[in-house]
């Protein structure tokens, strides 16, 4: 059983029946991953979807609260139950209190995770000052903070993004090393 497989059966067993969307901002985790990781605790018959119209859940304070659902509502089974007593989690399970600190753009940034950081290297540009607007262009920011050399043409030197570099050998008369 992995991590966000324990992370979603304990918070389960701690809070009461809930909806993916609250369930994976509580957790702090990717909405999409916790979907996934739910269909497939269903699958194994770990979690069921709520049938009630009216669901009860926990707060912080240990209250009862009945909602009338307007989500689909996934409890433990008995099953998911006993596996939920059974299992120990090593790191601190943080569970964040339901819509009081709701975050939407915390929950965009996680969903949008998937998106891979940028590579960043360290290059030397040379190019005649006909495509200094060209270079200004593509390095956008970065151009302002790069070394400068003024001579014969202009030199810069320090780290940019792989894209940008692929970017500037696409330009005419521009040697990067």
């Amino acid at each position: 059983m992995n991590s966000l497989e324990k992370k979603i059966i304990l918070t389960i067993y701690k809070i009461g029946p809930t909806f993916i969307s609250k369930l994976a901002n509580r957790i702090l985790e990717n909405q999409n991953d916790v979907r996934d990781t739910v269909k497939k605790l269903v699958l194994e018959k770990v979690l069921q979807r709520v049938q009630n119209v009216m669901v009860n859940y926990k707060t912080k304070e240990n209250n009862v609260v009945t909602k009338h659902r307007n989500h689909t509502y996934f409890e433990l089974t008995k099953l998911g139950e006993k596996v939920a007593k059974e299992m120990q989690f090593d790191e601190e399970l943080e569970v964040r209190e339901a819509f009081k600190t709701y975050n939407k753009a915390l929950q965009n940034s996680l969903d949008n995770s998937t998106v891979s950081v940028e590579k960043r290297v360290y290059c030397v540009i040379d190019f005649p000052y006909s495509q200094e607007s060209a270079v200004k262009i593509v390095l956008e920011d970065s151009f302002e903070i790069l070394s400068k050399e003024y001579g014969s043409t202009i030199t810069l030197r320090g780290e940019i993004l792989e894209i940008q570099r692929e970017q500037l050998a696409k330009l005419e008369n521009i040697v990067i090393i």
